[in-house]
């Protein structure tokens, strides 16, 4: 207990020191990156590697809390372990999120994400087939994760955990979600 509130004051103390942009500053930051996403509840599927870019836009509420959202395209899906079979899924999807700012520019974000299936395309052998019909247009998760911030360049890392099921189990037998690990670079320019 006594740590606990000793840690507690030690944050209290230094809220002032880890400022960061003046509450009521609006920002936005494009960013570029690469995603790794899988299929959860599956055993025979490694990540597929891909794009995230988009911007987002921060508003601080206060010198250690921000209010931040995005839209972002997002190349997810996954592959077959020892085949060639690719499971090419893009999405369109617009993170909300809170960043709690813990040290001067490192930040920890909780959100939600809503996304939406803009491509769906299987690769195997060399030939491509569509399967949009079978995956859900509607796409719903939660991000967690952590940035930090120099200079107004800022490295996000973030792990998106799906909580909509991607396929009709009537036309694909898979009961999957998406998982989601984006890591981007981004450049924050203030608005006002």
């Amino acid at each position: 207990m006594k740590k606990f509130i000793l840690l507690a004051a030690i944050i209290m103390a230094t809220t002032s020191v880890f400022a960061q942009h003046e509450p009521g500053s609006f920002t936005v930051q494009p960013r570029i990156g690469f995603s790794a996403a899988d299929f959860n509840n599956t055993n025979d599927t490694k990540a597929r590697v891909g794009l995230v870019v988009g911007p987002e836009f921060e508003y601080t509420l206060a010198d250690r809390f921000s209010l931040a959202f995005g839209i972002n395209y997002s190349q997810q899906g996954a592959e077959l372990d020892k085949t060639d079979v690719k499971y090419n899924m893009d999405y369109i999807t617009v993170p909300i999120v809170a960043n709690f700012y813990v040290l001067k520019g490192f930040a920890l974000k909780a959100g939600i994400q809503p996304g939406y299936n803009v491509s769906s395309k299987m690769k195997s052998g060399g030939k491509e087939a569509d399967f949009g019909d079978s995956v859900k247009k509607f796409d719903f998760s939660i991000p967690l994760g952590l940035s930090y911030e120099f200079h107004n360049f800022v490295i996000d890392a973030r792990y998106a955990f799906g909580f909509t099921k991607m396929f009709d189990t009537k036309k694909i037998n898979l009961d999957s979600k998406n998982l989601t690990f984006q890591l981007t670079l981004g450049y924050k320019i203030p608005l006002f």
